[in-house]
């Protein structure tokens, strides 16, 4: 299974950060070229939508960070666009298609590169130099990879190039052919990280087993980062059986579950301490009836953590099978005891749920 991350399933909500690094300019676009031709810089725009959540991380995270704002407001006339309000006849303009998308313009109106997607901040600026970089740009970089050039830096942009351009399977072939070409020494290199911190998104690829097998032989600087993709991974693992979605599906097996405890005790991966009592659920809801594991949720509710009770929450639906008046009743309860511990979202869904199990 295939998961492009540039906005992860697991992100955590976010909290107050400190005002905003980056200077974002409360002026028309006609006013922001003559401020780029005036000042010599280039015209920043972040599309943006009011819906969008990996554009609410990057203003809330990535855009305030004083790396990210150093070289934002030294390069650019930064502007926040709605795509869908004031910024829409622009966002047409420039072929705006997702979101986040960020359009760099010269102070003649023309654009002179486009990244898209979240992603932090060092990640960021070396995407936003490389739309600058001629060498650097697709067109070029097509160019040089259909030539034969296979440096690291080719092949990762060539590959995000496509990913961006949403064909997943030619950027994930890009990927998987450079992989495959490299010794393993090679592939220990830190030049090569890249493949396994960002293309590295499935627990069954060659590039997992890869990185558990050869862990102590990466240098220590990658090791690290190795050990954070293996934590997400594992992660993303246990949410299919906390969810409900490998009971759901009867491919919940007590040994392969036993097996992934066991990695992730390995790997020393709950580092918070948090797994255990996702242990304890998974393991209850594989031994009981819809009645007895409800009533269990409702005893640990509050020593889930609150990201728990939000997964929990949202996949009320998956975990329990309503199909009696009793069983809609019961679940339509435990929801609305709880709705005043859940986030936002998890609210929203929760609200979907009730929606469904109380209409007449």
């Amino acid at each position: 299974m295939k998961k492009i991350v540039i906005a992860s399933l697991l992100f955590a909500a976010s909290s107050l950060v400190a005002p905003a690094q980056t200077e974002f300019r409360h002026i028309s676009f006609d006013e922001a070229l003559a401020a780029a031709k005036q000042e010599k810089k280039l015209v920043f725009i972040d599309f943006f939508t009011t819906w969008c959540g990996p554009c609410r991380m990057m203003a809330n995270k990535v855009f305030p960070e004083k790396l990210v704002g150093d070289y934002m407001n030294a390069n650019f006339i930064p502007l926040k666009l709605d795509a869908e309000k004031e910024g829409l006849e622009l966002s047409k303009r420039f072929g705006v298609k997702a979101y986040p998308t960020f359009v760099l313009i010269d102070a003649e109106g023309k654009e002179v590169g486009k990244v898209t997607g979240m992603m932090d901040g060092p990640v960021f600026i070396e995407k936003l130099k490389a739309a600058l970089d001629p060498e650097q740009n697709p067109a070029r970089i097509k160019a040089r990879y259909e030539s034969g050039e296979r440096t690291p830096k080719v092949v990762n942009n060539y590959a995000m190039a496509l990913l961006q351009s949403r064909k997943e399977d030619e950027g994930f072939k890009v990927i998987n052919d450079y992989y495959e070409s490299l010794s393993v020494a090679d592939r220990l290199k830190e030049e090569n990280a890249f493949l396994f911190k960002v293309y590295t998104v499935d627990l069954e690829s060659d590039r997992a087993r890869f990185m558990q097998e050869h862990l102590n032989e990466f240098p220590e600087a990658v090791r690290k980062d190795v050990l954070t993709v293996l934590g997400s991974l594992y992660n993303q693992e246990l949410s299919t059986y906390f969810s409900g979605y490998m009971y759901r599906e009867g491919k919940y097996d007590p040994a392969k579950f036993a097996d992934l405890k066991s990695k992730i005790a390995k790997y020393n991966l709950d580092k918070d301490g948090t797994t255990g009592i996702i242990y304890d659920f998974v393991e209850k809801r594989a031994s009981s009836t819809d009645p007895e594991y409800l009533e269990y949720c409702e005893r640990r509710f509050n020593e889930l953590s609150p990201r728990s009770r939000d997964v929990l929450i949202m996949n009320m639906a998956r975990l329990f099978s309503v199909d009696t008046p009793e069983m809609k009743e019961s679940v339509a309860k435990f929801l609305r005891s709880h709705l005043s511990n859940l986030s936002p979202v998890a609210i929203q869904f929760a609200g979907r749920t009730l929606g469904t199990l109380e209409e007449k």
